[in-house]
């Protein structure tokens, strides 16, 4: 299989992404040719039986004869419309036919290795080659016993009929360079020894010796050039004589329209070539090199010729074919491949090019400029600190090569489907590199950067020789629908990790229970790379977790039949992470049982087969795929933002692509579905149109003489490329959260990305994706061009696919970015409180704080997810009546406003400390899981207050009122509910000014600046509410009561699960133990969510006492095989816990006169204006918060907490 899918490059037309990534050099030379042995093996075989064959007198060639189809009596002179000239022309006899039937060329016997009269030699002068050329030319040469007659179909037909007119100079070039190379290596040492002879110092010697030696080389490589120019010269010679003799296999016809056409081309054109060559060559370059750009790119006036073009059938491209099917077998199902395959006709072709430069003046741009070329500019330097550009000038200064080309065509327009090319071997190229300085040579002449660049050349181009192909999708090509209408991702896979029990003790320290600090990854077990990452609980071996994650399925992870691993770590300071155990499941098996989850109680497995952990996981799985399109959602498509008597102007409607399939007809009609608000997210970034920066000092120079002249420059901006140019970037947020880092498009106002990423999506209707374009500094913090926040529920009124271009703001710069923004639903409902944002604030909304039963006066501190706040004992005051305490937080001038910032709502709780006089540590605790919260909803909180002597274990577990008793033992055993504490509360969705403490980073830094821009710019609000499009909920409710739709005819019970807006399903089971739906055995006995457990659901026990007789639960008798590896069945980064705490954060929302101020002040700073506009001052400013974040990473590595494996920012570099 792999060897297969080493033969076939396949084009996916598509964006970069972390999947995705950019080539390098590396990639192609890891696939280079395996199997040429077995191939030349087969092609001597074939010789020898055409030698047989030839020797046994079983040729078809034939001596000539001299035919005659035209009619008798008819030739008659006319005059030729096409050219005006005297010719002569006949009827044609119905003896023609003969040819038709066994079609022949005339081939002269020279070719053939034949006796003739009348042949054509290199040595002949032109007038004597011309004469000879014209005798022995077809159809009928003038001189008998000089041509004989070849099938048209053999392989004789595919010669070079007339040799070149020319004297060989290659002999007398390789003799030039062997002894030029030992005169360069006899002055090299006889300029060491001698000069050393005579008291000369080698630190001299040897760079002399190596300029003079290079100098002499280089001089002879100039010599060898201009020879072949006289060459390529005679090449042109035979061609042109060719052509006034009218010889009819001669290809001269396309050459003379290529040296029209080939000038006429645009430039332009080859935009997307030098993108592309920018990002391949700049994931390639050695660290040296910090940046790469593709300056320009032509083809100049020098065509490119065809040596050679001949039409094949399908017996002579069966590689070809074998390649194609092969392919198509291993990326598509039967159905589809077989219609690919069957659904069109055709055209084999192949065709031999070559390409010579034309002798150029060092000195002269424009001679320069009529050969193929480009202009790089390599960025020598350290990211971040310097960078020095080099200009280098390429020339293609020579290329042969042959290739063959199967073409598929359709009846519908572009009229071509697929083109499928392989090479007939390596083509030989060579190439010109000439720094841009007043007499720069080329460098690629010497031996050792010459040999590299052909290597890297043959590396890259045996990816496509023969057996090896390339396909490309013209038809989507041509019609340049570069629009996606649908995810990569399948489905998703959820998962819910519960608890683990009985863990094994990996620390010799440890309390009673504990000895290890475990967490969990989620992971692709070829992949390798963490996808997910539980928050660590230390000191436990029978942690609780209660996390939910969501991973992608791709088809990709399905064809290389991956398997979804689940690691259990021990977390260590000092060393390396051990792992503990791990469990594996098949994910090809688990999406054949989807839209359920299936609960699992697994032991682990060790990273040995067949070997075994201690320790067993509770967890639980399922495979959700994508939901068809309600058709009684169905809208036109228009953009409703348009006043209605601009909304039918095509002009002003946004990108469809092509729509001529059902599916894609429904993606650019049909918004998302309001009863799956869960789903999979894209965002694409394609390019940016003229990018410029802001001129932030303002107006320049004296006035005087100049008083009716702008002050500033106005208008689009006129250049493409300059040094006053950004090099941008961009980065996307997803709810507030950096996701992803495009690549660096150095110095250019139209750069191109066409990058992006997908996400899972809790909630479409709140959720809000931001694009930020930042310049790429030296020694400064990388500012904001524009950004451009994105409401899902705002965009996506009438289409699940909208691309647009949007004006970039709140930034120092000025352009306007295209956008892709695609939404594809998921068939799974999650219960209000998980459909919620993973940063926020979690905020008091009442103005006591009651403790119940509680009657001390403490001090009540209170932290989450990476943030921390306090009461002081002064705010604390016994109840009136007598039964507890409270805190009084009433708002007086934001003075007891305590808000905590929560960066990872979904793992976090907020946990109440009490701190009581004489205590070093807390006496009792409270907790409020967060993800318990709907979010901007006020909710009343009534939980326990807890004393133990083991408060670490109990805040850092999952631990509530219901579940309390699975983990009183061990550990907790005196645990106590000594009083109650209520309040109300809410969980606001989105950042505010709170969390400006997580800035710990550049990515915390850059994110918190994004929110910043966008709050002061007026394009989003500071609280992320959720928000249905008028007409989706208009279609939606329609669709309930009219039509065809799926619950006009179900049951009310079933529709009002539907319609309710706490819509349940196997989320019901949250924070149950898997196990309670589980027999003794292991086997499912209950719908989690759907129907009530048979087991206590906190506290599980491993009897089947509870188990009617009879019951054989929801699932069919047969138990799925999901493909699950654990210990019973084996035989066959970042820190999580939260970031760095930060202080109290007090403050009213309303904006006083005070906040405004700092608020305008962060705008400036965010501008680089006041003192910012100056160089220095930002530099300084740079290097101050660099040395923050560090000590800042030094303080968390000796004092902060724990981390996991977590994973980073995605890019696709």
């Amino acid at each position: 299989m792999a060897s297969r899918e080493q033969h076939q490059q396949q084009h996916v037309p598509g964006h970069y992404s972390g999947q995705n990534k950019i080539p390098d050099i590396k990639t192609f030379v890891q696939n280079l040719d395996r199997e040429k042995r077995d191939r030349d093996k087969l092609l001597d075989e074939r010789r020898k039986e055409q030698q047989q064959r030839k020797a046994q007198g079983q040729d078809d060639v034939e001596p000539h004869r001299e035919t005659k189809a035209g009619k008798e009596g008819t030739l008659k002179t006319v005059t030729d419309p096409t050219t005006g000239n005297e010719v002569q022309i006949e009827d044609v006899d119905t003896n023609f036919m003969k040819a038709v039937e066994d079609p022949r060329l005339s081939v002269p016997n020279a070719n053939l290795g034949k006796d003739t009269t009348v042949k054509t030699d290199p040595s002949q002068k032109n007038p004597e080659y011309k004469r000879n050329q014209d005798v022995t030319a077809p159809p009928d040469p003038v001189a008998e016993g000089s041509t004989s007659d070849v099938p048209i179909h053999g392989e004789k037909t595919n010669i070079l009929f007339h040799p070149t007119p020319s004297v060989s100079y290659e002999p007398m070039f390789a003799a030039l360079e062997t002894r030029a190379g030992a005169l360069c290596i006899g002055v090299l040492l006889a300029i060491i020894i001698l000069g050393k002879m005579f008291g000369g110092s080698l630190k001299g010697l040897i760079p002399t010796a190596a300029c003079i030696s290079s100098g002499i080389w280089l001089w002879m490589k100039e010599v060898v050039r201009s020879g072949r120019e006289v060459e390529w010269s005679s090449e042109q010679s035979r061609g042109e004589t060719a052509t006034a003799n009218l010889l009819p296999e001669s290809v001269e016809w396309m050459n003379t329209l290529l040296s029209i056409v080939w000038g006429l081309i645009n430039p332009d054109m080859f935009a997307a070539v030098a993108d592309t060559l920018e990002d391949v060559m700049g994931a390639s370059v050695p660290s040296v090199i910090e940046n790469v750009r593709v300056a320009d790119i032509n083809q100049g006036n020098n065509p490119i010729r065809i040596l050679s073009l001949r039409a094949l059938p399908d017996t002579h491209v069966k590689e070809l074919k074998e390649s194609i099917h092969e392919e198509n077998k291993r990326t598509k199902d039967p159905q589809e491949a077989a219609a690919a395959e069957e659904g069109g006709d055709y055209y084999n072709l192949e065709a031999s090019f070559a390409y010579h430069a034309k002798p150029s003046d060092g000195k002269d741009t424009s001679s320069k400029a009529r050969n193929m070329h480009m202009q790089l500019v390599f960025y020598l330097g350290l990211k971040g600190l310097f960078g020095v550009p080099l200009p280098i000038f390429v020339e293609l200064q020579g290329l042969v090569g042959t290739v063959r080309l199967r073409l598929q065509m359709t009846p519908e327009p572009p009229f071509l489907k697929t083109l499928t090319f392989t090479l007939m071997g390596l083509p030989q190229v060579q190439a010109g590199c000439i720094p841009m300085v007043e007499k720069g040579v080329n460098i690629l002449n010497l031996p050792l950067i010459s040999n590299f660049v052909n290597y890297a050349i043959g590396a890259a181009a045996s990816m496509y020789v023969a057996p090896k192909s390339m396909s490309l999708d013209m038809g989507a090509m041509l019609t340049g629908d570069a629009i996606q209408k649908d995810v990569i991702a399948m489905g998703v896979m959820w998962i819910r990790i519960h608890r683990a029990k009985g863990l094994s003790k990996q620390d010799k320290r440890g309390s009673k229970g504990g000895g290890s600090d475990p967490y969990i990854t989620l992971s692709f077990s070829k992949y390798g790379k963490p996808m997910y990452c539980t928050r660590v609980i230390t000191d436990d071996l029978n942690p609780i977790w209660e996390e939910t994650a969501a991973l992608l399925v791709t088809p990709e992870l399905i064809k290389a039949d991956e398997q979804l691993s689940v690691e259990l770590w021990d977390s260590d300071r000092s060393s390396a992470d051990d792992i503990v155990g791990k469990i594996e499941l098949s994910m090809q098996k688990m999406i054949q049982h989807p839209g359920k989850m299936y609960p699992q109680v697994s032991k682990l497995q060790g990273m040995e087969a067949g070997s075994e952990m201690p320790g067993e996981l509770h967890w639980e799985v399922g495979y959700f795929g994508k939901p068809h399109f309600r058709p009684a959602l169905r809208t036109d498509g228009k953009n409703p933002a348009l006043p209605k008597e601009l909304q039918d102007k095509p002009e002003l409607q946004d990108e469809k692509g092509n729509t001529d399939t059902e599916y894609a007809d429904a993606v650019a009609h049909t918004p998302p579905d309001p009863l799956w608000p869960s789903g999979i997210c894209s965002i694409i970034v394609h390019q940016i149109v003229n990018l410029e920066l802001e001129n932030i000092q303002g107006s320049e120079g004296n006035r005087k003489g100049r008083e009716y002249e702008p002050a500033r420059q106005a208008g689009e901006n006129t250049e493409e490329e300059s040094k006053k140019l950004p090099s941008s970037y961009c980065t996307i947020l997803f709810n507030d959260q950096l996701i992803y880092r495009t690549r660096t498009k150095v110095v250019s106002s139209k750069p191109i990305f066409n990058a992006g990423t997908e996400r899972f999506v809790r909630d479409w209707r709140s959720s809000i994706v931001t694009v930020t374009v930042r310049d790429s500094r030296h020694r400064q913090h990388d500012p904001i061009l524009g950004v451009v926040p994105l409401r899902l529920s705002d965009i996506l009124q009438t289409s699940s696919q909208v691309t647009r271009w949007y004006p970039l703001d709140g930034g120092i710069g000025f352009g306007r970015v295209r956008i892709s923004l695609l939404f594809r639903s998921i068939e799974t409902r999650l219960p209000p409180n998980m459909l919620g944002w993973d940063v926020g604030t979690f905020e008091f909304l009442s103005d006591r704080i009651l403790a119940l039963n509680y009657h001390h006066h403490a001090k009540l501190k209170m932290r989450t997810g990476g943030s921390i706040g306090a009461i002081g004992k002064t705010q604390c005051r016994p109840l009136d009546e007598g039964d507890g305490m409270f805190w009084d937080i009433a708002k007086k001038g934001g003075k007891n406003n305590v808000r905590l910032p929560v960066k990872y709502r979904y793992r976090s709780p907020v946990v109440f400390e009490f701190h009581t006089a004489g205590k070093r540590h807390a006496t009792a605790y409270a907790m409020i899981w967060l993800h318990h919260l709907v979010d901007n909803t006020e909710t009343n909180i009534n939980i326990p207050i807890w004393t133990t002597g083991n408060g670490p274990r109990l805040i850092q577990n999952y631990v509530t009122e219901e579940n309390v008793k699975a983990k009183a033992v061990p550990g907790l055993e005196d645990l106590e509910e000594i009083g109650r504490l209520q309040f109300r509360c809410q969980f606001k969705a989105g950042m505010d000014e709170s969390h400006e403490q997580f800035v710990v980073d550049n990515d915390s830094r850059e994110t918190f600046e994004t929110w910043e821009a966008c709050l002061a710019e007026g394009v989003r609000e500071k609280i992320a509410t959720k928000e249905l499009p008028p007409k989706v909920e208009e279609l939606h409710e329609k669709s309930l009561t009219e039509g065809r739709d799926v619950l006009k005819n179900a049951d009310p019970e079933e529709r009002q699960k539907w319609l309710a807006k706490d819509g349940q399903d196997w989320s019901g089971a949250f924070t149950h133990d898997p196990k309670a739906y589980m027999d003794s055995s292991g086997r499912k006995r209950r719908e989690p969510g759907a129907e009530p457990p048979i087991h206590d659901p906190h506290d599980p026990s491993s009897d089947d006492d509870n188990i009617p007789d009879g019951d054989e639960g929801s699932d069919d008798s047969d138990e799925p095989d999901l493909g699950m590896q654990d210990a019973t069945n084996a035989g066959a980064g970042k820190e999580m816990g939260g970031a760095k705490e930060g202080q109290q954060v007090n403050g009213d929302d309303a904006q006083s006169e005070k906040s405004r101020e700092v608020a305008n002040k962060k705008t400036e700073r965010r501008k680089n204006r006041g003192l910012l506009q100056w160089k220095p001052v930002r530099n300084i400013a740079f290097a101050k918060d660099e040395a923050k974040f560090t000590i800042k990473k030094v303080q968390h590595k000796m004092t902060g907490g724990l981390g996991g494996r977590e994973p980073g920012v995605e890019t696709e570099v």
